[in-house]
This record gives structure tokens, C-alpha cells and sequence, in this order.
């Protein structure tokens, strides 16, 4: 599966970035090439839509970005549509957690209303976009043609008012919550990372990646945890959600795999006819048969 923020970082040839530390500016056209890709990113990021449109997707929910529609994007993973249109071209704000984590304390201090209480929330978080965030947007996207290119210091004075006026937003309260509830971990919870994306194809070290941990101690923590194994647990949260899909949607059988993170189809109806001792297009019509 594609990192979206290595696939940029490393081709500045090819799409317009600035780099300050580990944050990372881009303005780019999607370079998605199929009708359906499925990506990740180990950091989080906020995207603002310059033009086009694009569908995103997990767990059965759907988010629409098109012009001027700002949303913040946990890091994880998600599947991403071409919608209507192939001309899409957004400006991403990649944060690493450690200066998400710093950029909230300071918040903290000058801030005089109560942070909304540590919030799980969705992985997608839609925010809204007034005239000074606006302004500050447009300031950066002014950077990408600027010569000669601003510091690190100017970029990241930028970023931190970009970030603050959305915080000050008060409609943009489950965004605060989220960073907030950042603060109080000293890691990254293993738990919610899997929980959130097992249904995506990743391998062990994309996983890890996303957790910010080795991959060895990634494994030796998972065992501990989970009391299993990376891989079957994997393939019980996956057949478990694929179950669930055939029995309360009408999707597809190859759709029903994709969607819960098999490889190809023809693995999807092995595992799932060990598992439930029929193939899955028999599973669901033995369901039509008994409601019926």
C-alpha cells in the first residue's frame, strides 16, 4: 500500500513541497492513477481542497472533499475514489504526533474556554474554514512559488497559525479534542491503531510505521497485548468484518474482500471456507433462504 507522505517527500521533481523538520507542505495534483486507490500515512495531515473532487472512504462511511472543504486525517489508512472528475489538486499539512503533542500545550496556555473532554471520534474529522484560516492558507500556498523559498522558521510560524485558527474555531472543538487526548499518551495506543485499520491491506511494517514503533517490538508488544499473533489476529478481525458485510449489506463478493483487507478474492473464499465451512456467495444465500 502507498505512504502518501514518502510518495511526495521523495519525489520533490515531481510535486510541490516544503519541508520544515519533519513537516511536510505539499500542493499537488492527485497523482492517482485508478479508480479506487487504498493509501496510508503515519502522520496525520490536514488537506484543503483547491479544485476537483474526491470521494474517501472506511468503514462504510463516506467523506466528499471538493473546493474549499478542509478535513484532518488521523494517521491510518483509507480508501480514496476518483469522483466525477480526474483534475484534483489539494494542499496537505503532514504533522508528525510529536509536534502535534507540543503544538497543544502551548495551546493550553493562552487558551481560556475548557478543552472538550479526550474524544475517540472518527478518523476523518471535517473542519470548518473561516476567513483569517482562509487567509493563512492562501499565505502558504503563496510559499510554492516564492523565490527564494521561505526558512524553516517562516514555515513553521505559518503552520502553528494555520493550526491555531482552526483550534479557535469553536466548530472545530472534536479536532482540539483529538490533539488533547494526544498529550496524555505517552505512545501511541497499539490497540486503536489496529482497531482503526485492520480492514486495510497493510504489511506488519506499515503497521508498525503507523504505531511508530520498530517492527520487533511492534510484534513483541502486539503478543502481549492480543495474547496472538499479528497475523491471526488479523484474520479474525478480517473474516469477522467480512461476516458482517455479507449478512447487512449487498455488496459484492469481490467487494466484500477488498473492503475487509484480503488480497484477492480467490484467498478471501479459501480462509473464509475454513473459517464458516461454506464459501461466502453460499453463505449469503443460505441468509436470503432463512429469511425468506
Amino acid at each position: 500500500m502507498t505512504n502518501i507522505y514518502d510518495f511526495l517527500k521523495f519525489q520533490p521533481e515531481l510535486y510541490k513541497q516544503l519541508v520544515c523538520k519533519d513537516i511536510l507542505f505539499a500542493y499537488y495534483d492527485c497523482p492517482q492513477t485508478g479508480l479506487r486507490e487504498e493509501v496510508f500515512s503515519h502522520y496525520g495531515y490536514i488537506t484543503f481542497v483547491v479544485r476537483g473532487e474526491r470521494r474517501v472512504h472506511r468503514s462504510g462511511k463516506s467523506w466528499l472533499l471538493q473546493p474549499n472543504s478542509c478535513l484532518f486525517f488521523k494517521k491510518g489508512a483509507l480508501l480514496q475514489d476518483i469522483y466525477r472528475s480526474d483534475n484534483f489538486r489539494s494542499f496537505n499539512l503532514y504533522l508528525p504526533d510529536s509536534y502535534l503533542q507540543q503544538l497543544i500545550k502551548e495551546y493550553r496556555k493562552f487558551y481560556n474556554g475548557r478543552l472538550v473532554g479526550n474524544q475517540p471520534g472518527e478518523q476523518v474529522i471535517e473542519l470548518a474554514v473561516n476567513e483569517t484560516t482562509h487567509s493563512f492558507i492562501q499565505t502558504i500556498l503563496g510559499y510554492f512559488e516564492q523565490q527564494p523559498a521561505p526558512t524553516e522558521a517562516e514555515l513553521e510560524q505559518r503552520a502553528r497559525e494555520l493550526l491555531f485558527s482552526l483550534l479557535i474555531n469553536k466548530a472545530n472543538q472534536v479536532l482540539a479534542a483529538y490533539l488533547n487526548s494526544l498529550v496524555d499518551r505517552r505512545q501511541t495506543s497499539l490497540y486503536e491503531v489496529m482497531e482503526a485499520n485492520y480492514m486495510f491491506n497493510l504489511s506488519l511494517e506499515q503497521y508498525a510505521r503507523i504505531a511508530n514503533r520498530s517492527l520487533a517490538t511492534f510484534k513483541r508488544e502486539f503478543t502481549r497485548v492480543f495474547q496472538t499473533t499479528p497475523a491471526k489476529w488479523l484474520m479474525q478481525k478480517r473474516l469477522t468484518y467480512a461476516q458482517t458485510l455479507l449478512q447487512t449489506t449487498s455488496m459484492l463478493v469481490n467487494d466484500v474482500a477488498f473492503e475487509s483487507g484480503f488480497e484477492n478474492n480467490s484467498h478471501f473464499s479459501r480462509v473464509f471456507k475454513e473459517k464458516f465451512g461454506t464459501s461466502p456467495a453460499n453463505y449469503r444465500k443460505q441468509l436470503v433462504l432463512s429469511y425468506s
